[in-house]
């Protein structure tokens, strides 16, 4: 009975993830292996490498079509700004993680395998109905991934949509010019609007201008890889420590059940209680170490592409609704994305406040001295709420959420002004 908690856990670590998996896959195709103990990082430097000459690339190229379009209006290369930052925060994001890739790679073993968990004494103790109890923590940690992997899957088929459209649109585009319009000359256009310097030799180009089509094709898949795949990472490492943090409250409240737990068992059982409390707080401080200044990163580069935006979507509504169609699913993933963080971090907020109060609610009144002094404690511990700061000024949440947006909304009335003037 003792390791039967171990036991499921490790039953639950073979259970396919779908999420957690394509997480991974996306962070190894920019060169950052995250789960070593499934594959091999003997090409992710080769890889890092290639994928930062790519992307330096195809930035290169976007920004010399903004210094060529810069005099004429912001409308013609607003596009361009937006892929820059993107691929931008894209670069800085591989790197930021790549150099905490231990603490990273730590994080996700423990997730994945349940190790705050594993060795909690909790099936050491006399208790009736071990079996009783094992399951319901088992049906909250099987529900809580059904979550994440919802979530996640949601995230990416939202994140697929850009992504495609940038990927086909060169293609509907030729087959529009060539055989609808009926034009005597058409050519295959570019992805999107950029300048990729090339060498005329004679009568050939180097790079050729397949090459040059093919470079800037795969942005948005790089865009893709650094936007799914570490924002995703977030969602899963976050939603699962909600989940532990529901398993605590699950056995706090039924720390003085005289069903489950037995009055001679319950001092040791609430030391359990208080353990597994401690390590879901040291979890929880790796995560924030981890995040911490690349969520200021992003939140600021968000409320920029949001304010983008805002300025592209007002200049399309002059232009045409096919347009508009475009400009507004890739609003609506820099918003989810944005989003998906400031929920999942409130998830955890909310769980830790109730937890407070699932300390205090229990039936700790009637228990020896023991007993009463651990309650004590952890109420002062619990009165600090698990947070997850924005670079240290500020924390992720339902408000902040609300503040970012009415940032963006606030930049794209006065970009607006300055353009009409």
């Amino acid at each position: 009975m003792q390791d039967q908690l171990d036991h499921e856990l490790e039953r639950i670590d073979k259970l396919p993830k779908l999420g957690l998996l394509w997480v991974e896959y996306s962070a190894y195709a920019l060169g950052v292996n995250i789960a070593p103990r499934k594959r091999s990082s003997k090409y992710c430097r080769l890889t890092r490498i290639l994928v930062l000459i790519v992307n330096l690339s195809i930035i290169y190229s976007l920004v010399a079509f903004i210094m060529e379009n810069y005099m004429i209006s912001f409308e013609t290369y607003v596009e361009a700004v937006l892929l820059t930052f993107q691929l931008s925060v894209g670069v800085v994001k591989m790197f930021h993680f790549q150099n905490k890739v231990e603490s990273c790679s730590q994080l996700v073993f423990s997730t994945e395998t349940g190790e705050v968990l594993k060795s909690l004494g909790l099936f050491k103790l006399d208790l009736p109905r071990k079996k009783e109890l094992l399951s319901s923590v088992s049906l909250i940690l099987l529900n809580n991934w059904m979550i994440i992997d919802r979530q996640v899957m949601f995230f990416f088929k939202i994140v697929c949509m850009p992504v495609l459209y940038y990927c086909v649109r060169p293609y509907f585009q030729y087959i529009f010019d060539c055989y609808i319009k009926d034009k005597d000359t058409c050519e295959m256009t570019l992805t999107y609007p950029a300048i990729v310097p090339y060498l005329q030799l004679g009568n050939y180009e180097f790079p050729s201008y397949v090459i040059r089509f093919f470079l800037l094709q795969s942005g948005p898949l790089w865009c893709f890889f650094a936007v799914f795949g570490f924002n995703s990472l977030f969602v899963v490492l976050t939603r699962y420590e909600s989940g532990l943090i529901k398993v605590l409250r699950f056995l706090v409240q039924n720390s003085t059940s005289d069903i489950l737990v037995p009055k001679d068992q319950r001092v040791k059982y609430l030391q359990c209680c208080v353990r597994l409390f401690a390590r879901i707080s040291s979890h929880h401080n790796q995560i924030e170490n981890l995040f911490k200044y690349i969520i200021l990163v992003q939140c600021s580069v968000s409320s920029i592409l949001i304010c983008m935006l805002l300025y592209k979507i007002s200049t399309v509504l002059e232009v045409g609704w096919v347009w508009m169609g475009m400009i507004m699913v890739y609003f609506v993933t820099i918003a989810l994305e944005i989003t998906l963080y400031n929920v999942s971090a409130q998830k955890v907020e909310s769980q830790s406040e109730l937890l407070f109060h699932d300390w205090y609610n229990c039936s700790w009144y009637n228990e020896s001295k023991e007993f009463k002094f651990m309650i004590k404690m952890m109420l002062l511990f619990s009165r600090r709420t698990f947070v997850l700061s924005v670079g240290g000024f500020t924390s992720l949440s339902h408000k902040f959420l609300v503040q970012v947006f009415r940032l963006s909304a606030n930049f794209f009335l006065l970009l607006r002004n300055m353009n009409n003037k």
